[in-house]
């Protein structure tokens, strides 16, 4: 049972040294209620959100399209 908790709950194990100006700014825009930590999480989903839409806004600028029952066939689906 034990093992099974602890595999839904991660446990902070790392430390991070940062200069007082960027724990200044990570502290300005954490929320009242979460942590540093919940804040970072939060910047990397952010970041990973504006790299997947940056990179879909390029496909559909470049990218070339086959139709749907075209491209079933190609994959074997």
């Amino acid at each position: 049972m034990a093992e099974a908790k602890s595999k839904l709950v991660e446990i902070a194990n790392k430390r991070v040294a940062l200069t007082p100006s960027t724990w200044a700014a990570l502290s300005n825009i954490k929320p009242p209620g979460k942590s540093l930590g919940d804040t970072v999480s939060d910047l990397i989903t952010e970041h990973q959100r504006r790299t997947l839409e940056r990179d879909l806004d390029e496909i559909d600028a470049n990218g070339q399209f086959i139709p749907w029952d075209e491209a079933k066939k190609e994959l074997g689906l």
